[in-house]
């Protein structure tokens, strides 16, 4: 498949902020001008960014309006979403990505932005998986630095983890598809899961039990989603937690193990290596990184090398 990039920024171009999901304060919206416009960049904000309807940005009519004149604005030449949370689920069936085809921007965001993630892969385009406004103020400068380095194209590899002895990594570049763990199990039978070739699987979740994490891998090994892939890139398991709420029983019923050793366990049966902690996911250390554009994986002083394919 022929893979859709978008330009990278140069002095002067214009970011749109835009809530597909969830609202943000006047004050984020400042402290990401200012920081933006360090880095060069201009700044447009959606009209429906700091509009509350209960946890949601607007309406879902307003959320559509928002992330379609930013598709379609000439002006803007990325898009990063707001905030995550739970929402964009909403909007990805109602709006038209035909602009970018011919005017193609990059979009940015994790966690709930794993639908358009998914999406937009699919259509054949490149995405960035990136830390978010609201998490501006929390994020590492590494963090930051990373998203910097990916919208002006200077981001060239990331390395991470602790390599291990004996596991056997694709010779071959591959691209790197996937996102939420939760999110991407809740697009199952829909047009925006649609991993038919050979690809890397990252993955990260927040606040889960752990057989959630079991329940969640096995659907998409079912559902095929995982015949393709030819490794799992693990970022950030945060927040999860045991069984340890008798649920009406006289006594607990723990899982007995976390989600990396699940994920090895599904990863065994699929015969393709796992290489952990990749600095991504709803953590502080969240790095930007490219999905849909093909990396090589390699090792370098005891850790492993994501190199990503630009050409």
């Amino acid at each position: 498949m022929d893979v859709i990039r978008p330009s990278f920024l140069k002095s002067g171009d214009t970011i749109a902020v835009v809530s597909t999901a969830r609202w943000i304060t006047e004050d984020v919206f400042a402290s990401v001008e200012a920081l933006f416009a360090t880095w060069g960049w201009k700044t447009k904000g959606s009209h429906n960014l700091f509009l509350r309807n209960f946890q949601l940005a607007g309406s879902v009519e307003d959320r559509i309006r928002a992330f379609q004149e930013a598709l379609d604005d000439p002006e803007v030449s990325a898009i990063i979403i707001a905030r995550g949370g739970y929402g964009t689920v909403h909007v990805i069936d109602q709006v038209d990505f035909s602009s970018l085809k011919t005017n193609p921007k990059w979009i940015c965001g994790y966690s709930d932005i794993t639908v358009l993630h998914a999406h937009l892969n699919s259509l054949g385009c490149a995405t960035i998986h990136s830390t978010m406004p609201v998490s501006f103020g929390v994020a590492t400068p590494e963090a930051l630095e990373s998203l910097r380095l990916a919208l002006s194209g200077e981001l060239h590899e990331i390395q991470f983890g602790s390599a291990k002895a004996g596991v056997k990594l694709p010779q071959q570049p591959l691209p790197v598809l996937g996102g939420n763990l939760s999110v991407l199990d809740s697009l199952l039978g829909s047009s925006s899961i649609a991993f038919h070739r050979e690809y890397l699987l990252f993955i990260e979740d927040v606040d889960e039990i752990y057989y959630h994490i079991d329940r969640l891998l096995m659907a998409l090994k079912r559902a095929g989603v995982l015949n393709n892939a030819r490794g799992i890139i693990l970022g950030g398991m945060t927040q999860m937690k045991d069984n340890t709420k008798a649920f009406g029983f006289d006594t607990e019923n723990p899982w007995g193990h976390g989600p990396e050793a699940t994920v090895h366990r599904i990863a065994q049966e699929l015969n393709i290596p796992v290489l952990e902690n990749f600095p991504a996911g709803h953590q502080n250390d969240n790095r930007a990184f490219y999905l849909n554009v093909p990396v090589l994986l390699t090792e370098r002083k005891g850790q492993y090398v994501l190199t990503f394919q630009q050409s």
